[in-house]
C-alpha cells in the first residue's frame, strides 16, 4: 500500500514540522542534562578532597594548647 504523491508530501511536511518542534527540546534537555551531571561530578569531587584532607589539618586532642586566661591584678601595664 503506497500513498500517493500528494499524500507523501504532507506526511514529509509533517513530519519535518514534528522534528524542528522536537529538535530544540531535545537539545535543552541534553544542556541541561550535560551542566547538571558536570555540577553534580564537581560538587562529589569537592567533598572528597575535603574529606580525605580534612583530617589532616585538624589538631589531635593531645595537642590542644591551654586556654590562656588573664589574671585580675595583671590586667593592664602600668609603671607603678
Amino acid at each position: 500500500m503506497e500513498l500517493p504523491a500528494s499524500e507523501y508530501c504532507n506526511f514529509i511536511r509533517v513530519g519535518s514540522i514534528v522534528i524542528s518542534l522536537f529538535m530544540p527540546l531535545i537539545l535543552c534537555l541534553t544542556v541541561v542534562v550535560s551542566v547538571g551531571v558536570g555540577v553534580v561530578t564537581a560538587y562529589a569531587a569537592v567533598i572528597g578532597i575535603l574529606l580525605a584532607c580534612g583530617h589532616a589539618s585538624q589538631l589531635r586532642p593531645a595537642e590542644v594548647r591551654p586556654r590562656l586566661v588573664l589574671v585580675p591584678s595583671q590586667n593592664h601595664a602600668s609603671g607603678d
